[in-house]
C-alpha cells in the first residue's frame, strides 16, 4: 500500500491531514465507496437468485442509472438548500433503502429499490462535490480530489473481490447489511462538517430559472463546457472499451478470465497510480495540460492495448490508460471546483455527472451490441 508520505503528504505536518472537515468528508466517502462495490455484486447474485437468469441483471442497471436524468434538478437543490442536510439526507435514505434488499423477493421490488437508491445518489454527488472548496482551501483541492478519487478507485478494485467473499462466506444479506452501516457511518461524519449556506446570484428566482441559469453559465464558459465535454468523452471511450477487453483477453490471446482479471485490476491500479501522482505533485501543476493530457492520453493508451502484438503490452497500455484516466478525474473535479463560482457548483457538477451517466448507459448499449 502506498504510504501517505510517499504522496508527498506527512500526516503530522501536512495542514490537509490537519483539516478535520475534510477528514470526515474523506472518511466517510471511503466507506461508502467500499459499501457500494461490496453491496453490488450481492444486488447481482440477488437478481440472478430471484429469476434465475443474468439477463434481469441489466434491468437492475438500468433501473440504477436511469435517476441520473434527474440530475439538473438535484443541482438546483444542491445550490440552493443546506449542503450538509441533502448529503445525511441521501446517505440516510440510501441506508433504509439498501436494507430493504434483504427482504425484497421479488424483480419489481428489487427495481424499484434500487431506483430510489439511485435517485439519493443523484442528489448526494453533485452536492459533495459543490461543498469541497467551502471545506478545503484553494492550494489543497488537487490533493484533496486525489484522495477522495484515489479511494474511489481502490474500492471499485477491491471491493468486488470482497463482495464476492463475503458473499460466499456469510450470504447476499450481510453484504446489503454492511453497505447499509457505511452510509450510516458516512452521514455520522458528514453531520460534524460545519459547510456555509450557498451565496446564491439573485434572490428571489424560482426553480426554474435557476435550473435555466446554470444552463446558461455552462453554456457561456468555455473551460468549464470543455471540461464537462471532455469528462463525458472519456468516459464514453474507457466504457465501450469494456466487452473488448473480454475479447482481447479471452480470443485474442486465449489468457481465459484470468487473464481478463488482471486486465481490469490492472487498470483498476493505474487509477489508483493516477489518483497518487496527483496528490504528490499537489498544487504544483499546471492543471489544464495535466487534464488534457488524462483525456488523450487514455483514449491512445485504449486503442494501444487492442492493436498490442502481446498480451504482456496490452497489459502495459491498460496501466497507462488507468493512470491517465485517474489523472483527468481528478482535475476535472479540481478545475470545475476553482472556476466555477460557489452558486453555481451544484448545478455544473449535476451536468457533469449527468454525462458520467448518459456515457455509461450508450457504452454499454453500443459496446453490448
Amino acid at each position: 500500500m502506498v504510504s501517505l508520505r510517499g504522496m508527498g503528504m506527512d500526516s503530522a505536518h501536512d495542514p490537509l491531514l490537519k483539516n478535520a472537515r475534510f477528514l470526515r468528508l474523506w472518511i466517510g466517502q471511503g466507506t461508502s465507496f467500499l459499501g457500494d462495490a461490496v453491496s453490488m455484486v450481492a444486488l447481482v447474485v440477488l437478481v440472478v437468485q430471484v429469476t434465475g437468469s443474468a439477463s434481469a441483471v441489466g434491468g437492475a442497471l438500468i433501473a440504477r442509472l436511469l435517476p441520473t436524468l434527474a440530475s439538473p434538478l438535484a443541482g438546483v437543490l444542491a445550490d440552493r438548500l443546506d449542503r450538509r442536510l441533502v448529503l445525511v439526507a441521501s446517505d440516510l435514505v440510501r441506508a433504509v433503502l439498501v436494507l430493504g434488499l434483504v427482504f425484497a423477493r421479488d424483480l419489481t421490488t428489487i427495481y424499484v429499490l434500487v431506483f430510489l437508491m439511485g435517485l439519493a445518489r443523484t442528489f448526494f454527488n453533485p452536492t459533495v462535490r459543490a461543498a469541497f472548496p467551502s471545506v478545503v482551501g484553494g492550494g489543497d483541492l488537487t490533493r484533496a480530489n486525489a484522495l477522495v478519487n484515489g479511494t474511489f478507485s481502490v474500492s471499485e478494485t477491491a471491493g468486488p473481490a470482497l463482495g464476492g467473499l463475503l458473499v460466499a462466506t456469510v450470504g447476499v444479506d450481510a453484504a446489503f447489511v454492511l453497505d447499509s452501516a457505511t452510509y450510516l457511518i458516512s452521514a455520522a461524519f458528514l453531520s460534524l462538517i460545519s459547510l456555509p449556506r450557498p451565496q446564491r446570484e439573485e434572490e428571489g428566482t424560482g426553480f426554474g430559472e435557476d435550473l435555466r441559469a446554470g444552463f446558461a453559465y455552462l453554456a457561456g464558459e468555455r473551460v468549464p463546457l470543455a471540461i464537462v465535454v471532455g469528462a463525458f468523452l472519456t468516459v464514453l471511450t474507457v466504457n465501450i472499451t469494456i466487452p473488448a477487453e473480454v475479447f482481447l483477453a479471452k480470443v485474442t490471446f486465449d489468457a481465459g478470465n484470468a487473464g481478463y482479471g488482471l486486465l481490469v485490476g490492472l487498470y483498476g491500479g493505474g487509477m489508483v497510480l493516477g489518483s497518487v501522482l496527483m496528490a504528490a505533485l499537489g498544487g504544483r501543476v499546471r492543471l489544464l495540460p495535466f487534464y488534457f493530457f488524462g483525456v488523450f492520453a487514455t483514449a491512445l493508451a485504449l486503442v494501444g492495448a487492442g492493436l498490442s502484438p502481446s498480451f504482456v503490452l496490452a497489459l502495459g497500455a491498460l496501466v497507462i490508460a488507468g493512470i491517465a484516466n485517474g489523472t483527468e478525474n481528478v482535475t476535472t473535479d479540481t478545475i470545475l471546483q476553482k472556476r466555477v463560482p460557489d452558486a453555481l457548483l451544484g448545478r455544473v457538477f449535476s451536468v457533469r455527472f449527468l454525462g458520467f451517466s448518459v456515457g455509461e448507459a450508450f457504452a454499454y448499449g453500443v459496446g453490448g451490441a
